[in-house]
């Protein structure tokens, strides 16, 4: 049995959850996280000139506005507006962005949002890859860097929601081993349309098979000379 399944009875021969035997002291994730493909820089660490040049490069490149669809802000229209957004952590309270950096150059960002340090939880959001980096290894790393933290920093679950019309996003979420949990209906109104929100989770029991699986393909033992893999993530485990 899964252990978040895992129950026992009180004295009133009521059906309960499973008891923590110690308090739940979850820690937020900050600094800069490193990996093989990517370096993730905190946003409070400060922007400067050159970062925002760069990511205005690949903001103003990205062959149309596709990618900020689902997002709840549209796209940034200068230097100095993004660089503004990226200051106020584009409105989201309590979160901690992350600046993608892949060989020397900013190419995204990525968000931990909502903590909630005594229950262990936290999302994954905000996330812009841009179109340098679809479909890269340093996605993938991206993902895996933000996982392994936020387990060692006691967290026992990590959400990742997003709009249930966005089918790239909730294939990226089952790519990226999290778990489908439901649909939110009605959730939250995004630009004055509706917004249903798909939830996925992955809680830290799950985490050490996932571990092993993210850093088999990312190995560099897992692309040819041409930068193709060999093995997709899904290969390496089963997320079922």
């Amino acid at each position: 049995m899964k252990n978040y399944l895992k129950t026992q009875q009180n004295q009133f021969g009521q059906t309960i959850g499973f008891s923590l035997e110690e308090n739940v002291t979850a820690s937020p994730v900050q600094g800069k996280l490193f990996g093989q493909y990517v370096q993730l820089i905190d946003v409070a660490d400060g922007i400067t000139n050159q970062v925002a040049e760069q990511l205005w490069e690949a903001v103003s490149t990205e062959p149309d506005e596709q990618c900020w669809t689902y997002l709840p802000y549209s796209a940034p229209h200068s230097q100095h507006s993004l660089k503004d957004s990226l200051d106020n952590l584009f409105g989201f309270k309590d979160s901690t962005h992350f600046l993608i950096q892949v060989a020397e150059e900013i190419q995204g960002w990525v968000a931990l949002l909502n903590p909630r340090l005594g229950h262990g939880v936290i999302e994954i959001g905000n996330v812009y890859f841009s179109h340098k980096m679809k479909k890269s290894k340093a996605s993938t790393e991206t993902i895996f860097l933000l996982l392994e933290q936020c387990f060692a920093h006691d967290f026992r679950r990590i959400e990742w929601k997003c709009d249930d019309c966005n089918a790239p996003s909730k294939a990226a979420a089952l790519r990226f081993g999290f778990q489908y949990e439901g649909l939110f209906r009605q959730d939250r109104i995004i630009k004055g349309r509706n917004r249903n929100t798909a939830w996925f989770s992955i809680v830290d029991d799950e985490w050490s098979e996932l571990k092993n699986a993210y850093q088999q393909w990312l190995s560099p033992d897992n692309f040819d000379e041409h930068g193709f893999q060999k093995q997709r993530l899904s290969d390496c485990v089963s997320f079922n």
